[in-house]
């Protein structure tokens, strides 16, 4: 059995979030030229996609996480105890992101 510490969660959510901003970033479109400011990459393409994406894993991120702090006896903070919640909350902020980055 694989035993996470809290340490070893966080980082690798902000390892997750990272790498995600990272793929965020727009090139001007004068770069590409024939393009005219249109979306190049899959994820400016489907920023819906990706919201969901983004809400599904982190659902299924926090309901992993909170079983593993409810059997160790560890109090849930928010984000645990309301895990459909918080997974809507990141897919409409991905979404808004990529929206607001490429239009």
């Amino acid at each position: 059995m694989l035993v996470r510490t809290n340490r070893t969660v966080y980082a690798t959510l902000a390892a997750m979030i990272m790498l995600a901003a990272s793929l965020f970033t727009v090139m001007p479109a004068k770069a590409f030229g024939h393009h005219h400011g249109h979306p190049h990459n899959f994820i400016q393409r489907h920023p819906t996609l990706m919201g969901v994406g983004a809400g599904l894993a982190t659902h299924h991120a926090l309901k992993v996480k909170a079983a593993h702090d409810k059997r160790m006896g560890k109090k849930l903070n928010w984000a645990e105890r309301h895990p459909t919640m918080s997974g809507i909350g990141v897919g409409v902020i991905t979404h808004h992101i990529i929206k607001h980055t490429t239009h």
